[in-house]
């Protein structure tokens, strides 16, 4: 249990939901001018009065149970689906049932929603979605320019039906700094996730290849063994090649940083975007050794043009061992998947210590929602009332068993009939960390790069990284080039004490 609690403290993701808002701001309060005594009669209206205006109130809220509202929404059908939002919406309004909902539901919600806020119509715009966008740091851009509502009322909200236990007390530590660190909380997760190579256990076992690698050297001996026997060692989609990077080989400079002695230091300095963020030794490292497998071979010759459903169909089909995604694959390829076909997962072992951390991502803010600022207070009241009603363990555990993903309660893992309800997956994930030293960590930083030079790095790094995995192009000098660039955005976007 230990285990399971650890695992979904940590992954938090991963991205979504939030919550209410005070259950007494719309109550009268008694003046202090009223006569000390009325007339019997003019009391007792005043008592019906009152005893009509309260039936009309939901108590646990102060909301009107008349006044008819209709909430639209942005929802990302990512690979999770959208089987658990479905019941989340008609448990809710099977409870509230003047509240209607008109969903936008898109696995390419950027293509809608971006288009939306660039307008400017708020009347057009969703009241609550989740921040599925294409830009780099248009979350930092929103709250900026102060266009999201600001939720840090609700740290300290009861959960519905849970008397004394607060949203703060079922969220782990880094989840809410994620949320806090742009000085207010525009959003908030319901789910999280993990992400490395995941594989097909049984192929696995009838090739007698390493399912558990402890070391780096037992990891490259895994992989020129699937080479030697024909199959694609590592696959990942060329068109989101930040799968790779992201989930993969970004991950090993914390590693190597807690392997030299140095961890804590460098995760604050990455944190806070103190000192050199792609030069670091740890980070030229992780890249080099991506080149490496690069000119060796490890990856799909054609992958640039494979997204992230062929890249996962490779795998599926045995064509390559080792997919670069997340714990979602198992949800989102279920229809493609072959009886027989058992997923595994595994980290990368960056050094050649059997008892080393190794480090897992953990998606903490993807899967979030946030409302828009600039809507009637109704609106706003009522999609915290929804947000919040997301964290019913019912809710979690639909999340888990329909949507593939970890849920966001730290508590969730308090009951083992719930943990049977994650997904194949998520299971493997938690084998994984039980044979291994695992230590899950995200890549939220204490504030966002907006400038120009910050997108041009980016955009660098994003094409460099096939270039690199087909090994045809040192990243040695690009890392030099677009260091530069992202100290200088560094200094343009540092808040200012």
């Amino acid at each position: 249990m230990k285990k399971v609690n650890a695992l979904t403290s940590v992954l938090v993701t991963f991205a979504v939901l939030l919550a209410g808002c005070s259950g007494n701001n719309d109550k009268p309060s008694a003046s202090s001018s009223a006569p000390e005594s009325a007339p019997a009669s003019s009391a007792s209206a005043s008592s019906s009065a009152s005893g009509s205006a309260e039936s009309d109130v939901y108590p646990e809220n102060g909301l009107s149970k008349s006044e008819k509202v209709t909430l639209k929404m942005g929802y990302w059908e990512s690979g999770s689906g959208r089987a658990w939002m479905d019941r989340a919406v008609e448990k809710f309004t099977a409870k509230y049932p003047n509240v209607e909902f008109d969903i936008t539901s898109s696995p390419t919600l950027e293509t809608i929603l971006e288009p939306k806020i660039a307008a400017g119509d708020d009347n057009d715009m969703f009241d609550l979605f989740i921040p599925r966008f294409s830009g780099a740091n248009q979350h930092e851009r929103l709250v900026t320019a102060g266009k999201l509502e600001p939720l840090d009322d609700l740290w300290e909200r009861e959960l519905p039906g849970e008397s004394g236990k607060t949203l703060r007390s079922v969220i782990s530590d880094d989840a809410y700094e994620a949320t806090v660190s742009l000085g207010y909380t525009a959003r908030l997760p319901v789910a999280g996730y993990t992400a490395g190579l995941f594989f097909d256990q049984k192929l696995f076992e009838e090739k007698g290849w390493n399912k558990n690698p402890a070391t780096w050297d037992e990891f490259v001996a895994l992989l020129d063994q699937i080479k030697s026997d024909g199959v694609i060692p590592i696959t990942f989609p060329g068109v989101y090649s930040g799968y790779l990077t992201d989930y993969v080989f970004n991950i090993l400079q914390f590693d190597l940083a807690k392997a030299n002695g140095n961890f804590d230091t460098y995760l604050q300095n990455f944190r806070s975007f103190t000192g050199p963020q792609l030069t670091t030794p740890e980070n030229k490292e992780a890249w080099s050794r991506m080149y490496d497998f690069g000119k060796k071979g490890y990856f799909p010759s054609g992958v640039a043009a494979l997204n992230h459903t062929q890249s996962q169909m490779q795998v599926l089909q045995h064509k390559a061992a080792l997919v670069a995604t997340g714990d979602w694959v198992g949800n989102e390829m279920k229809n493609a998947t072959p009886e027989g076909f058992t997923w595994g997962f595994m980290a990368v072992p960056a050094v050649n210590d059997v008892n080393q951390t190794i480090f897992v991502n953990s998606g903490i803010s993807d899967i979030a929602f946030m409302i828009w600022k600039n809507k009637p207070e109704l609106n706003k009241q009522w999609a915290k009332e929804f947000v919040i009603s997301l964290y019913d363990f019912d809710i979690q555990t639909a999340i888990a068993s329909e949507a593939g993903a970890y849920p966001a309660r730290l508590d969730f893992g308090d009951d083992a009939a719930r943990t049977e309800k994650l997904q194949p997956t998520q299971a493997a994930v938690m084998a994984y960390s039980s044979a291994r030293n695992v230590q899950y960590i995200s890549y939220r930083r204490d504030f966002g790069l907006t400038s120009p030079e910050n997108g041009t790095a980016d955009k660098m790094l994003s094409e460099l990284i096939t270039a690199v995995a087909t090994g045809k192009k040192d990243p040695a000098p690009v890392l030099e080039e677009a260091e530069k660039l992202k100290q200088t955005a560094i200094e343009k976007d540092r808040p200012k004490s």
